[in-house]
């Protein structure tokens, strides 16, 4: 992809690279940093020296760590509050939309570097965050692209948007990079609690989703988890808030997901989601479709209507 690559505040073209910077034609330089290249933009909340210094801000690869006994419970014994039923089948149906030797940009990679490469394993897998925590093929801020207009076949970023302290210009650099005819599929939360502080900012309706894609035919679009879900999740946030103490909220937290780990399942019983009264914890898929025609916010609306006849 390096032919791809731009400086992400002049879009200058990468020139040449050494172990230590990439080059670019106006001659600036940024950072490789053990074998990753940090593309951070000048006006980004996010800077290299805190990549050097491994600092943590979005993520910590610690709280993944089941080596810890407290994490070996939380995520390998316990109950789930919430799930997202049908992920697995939402990313193979994409994936076989896809055409041979597809360019793929997964922004917000986390912990899922090898399963984003292993679910699109036939196309060209570019990995990127905004640390260093697992190790992704770019550090780069979403705002700020550093990639040529229209050189991916799919963008994804999922559980990503309402992290970005600017989703408007966010989702103009996703649609920039996406090639005509290209997908984007972009999952965000409609209700859940407060999480990854401070770098938390915003939260999605539908017909908020939809008016930050303009540019962009709506191919398919889910509702993530129910009501049941957002009922579980909201109990269980109450009574572990309930305390500061850290072994209390661990109590808590233990008891909740005992508790309320089932209620997830009432939402398989409802077979339709209607997205006029839901409200879930993580919320909607969609799958978008770039053309380029210019859609005014009276015309998102209209759509909204003609989609709930």
């Amino acid at each position: 992809m390096q032919e791809y690559i731009i400086h992400p505040d002049t879009h200058s073209r990468l020139v040449s690279s050494t172990q230590d910077y990439l080059l670019f034609e106006d001659n600036s330089k940024l950072p490789i940093h053990n074998g990753t290249p940090i593309l951070f933009g000048v006006d980004s909340i996010f800077n290299p020296e805190d990549i050097i210094n491994s600092k943590k801000t979005t993520q910590n690869k610690e709280n993944l760590d089941t080596s810890n006994l407290k994490n070996f419970i939380r995520r390998k014994l316990l109950p789930s509050i919430c799930e997202d039923f049908d992920i697995e089948k939402r990313y193979d149906a994409l994936a076989k939309l896809l055409p041979a030797q597809s360019k793929v940009l997964i922004i917000g990679t986390g912990e899922k570097k090898n399963y984003y490469k292993n679910k699109f394993q036939q196309s060209e897998v570019i990995t990127s965050d905004v640390h260093n925590e697992f190790e992704p093929d770019y550090i780069f801020d979403g705002h700020f692209i550093p990639f040529a207009d229209n050189c991916f076949d799919l963008v994804l970023a999922a559980q990503v948007i309402e992290h970005t302290i600017n989703p408007w210009q966010f989702c103009q650099e996703l649609q920039r990079v996406t090639k005509i005819g290209g997908l984007l599929q972009i999952e965000a939360p409609q209700t859940f609690p407060y999480h990854a502080e401070p770098y938390d900012f915003f939260r999605f309706t539908f017909t908020g989703m939809r008016s930050l894609f303009s540019k962009c035919e709506v191919q398919k679009t889910e509702i993530t988890e129910g009501n049941a879900a957002n009922v579980a999740v909201t109990l269980s946030n109450y009574l572990i808030n309930t305390s500061s103490i850290g072994l209390i909220r661990s109590t808590w937290l233990l008891i909740s997901r005992i508790l309320f780990g089932w209620v997830k399942y009432l939402d398989k019983l409802q077979p339709v989601l209607n997205r006029r009264t839901v409200s879930m914890p993580k919320g909607y898929a969609f799958t978008f479709k770039k053309d380029t025609i210019k859609r005014k916010p009276v015309d998102l609306l209209k759509e909204f209507y003609e989609l709930n006849k």
